[in-house]
């Protein structure tokens, strides 16, 4: 799974109305497509990620409910679309896609990792949190 929450409270799951016509995978990161429907982010993703998809479904209907985790206080282990660094640590990133973090990427600031998991320059899991009201551009 692309974002695998490890430490949340009980209560966080939600049903939340989504946008028509989309496959939506357990583990990818959903924003408000701006008409009220929650809809995959992309890698240009320049607005807070508030939820995470808790389940796959191909949605036939806007409004049609899917159960999200709401990301807030919550820490994630989360796939990186290459290998992360020890400088990564401690830094903000981008997303690579609707399912990986970018974390040599650091222009929107949607994910905080806190440490990497395994091996430098080797492995591509890290540790963090999605980050709430930083200005982006």
């Amino acid at each position: 799974m692309a974002f695998r929450p490890l430490k949340y409270e009980e209560g966080k799951l939600v049903l939340m109305p989504t946008a028509t016509t989309q496959t939506i995978v357990k583990g990818d990161c959903l924003v408000d497509n701006g008409s009220g429907y929650l809809a995959v982010a992309t890698s240009a993703t320049a607005v807070d990620i508030h939820y995470v998809a808790m389940q796959t479904v191909t949605t036939t209907a806007n409004g049609q409910l899917v159960l999200c985790i709401e990301t807030e206080n919550v820490l994630f282990e989360a796939d990186t679309d290459a290998a992360w660094s020890i400088v990564d640590q401690g830094a903000y990133a981008d997303l690579a896609s609707v399912s990986t973090v970018d974390p040599d990427a650091s222009t929107n600031d949607l994910f905080y990792i806190l440490k990497g998991v395994g091996t430098a320059e080797t492995d591509t899991k890290v540790l963090g949190f999605f980050t709430r009201g930083i200005l982006n551009t």
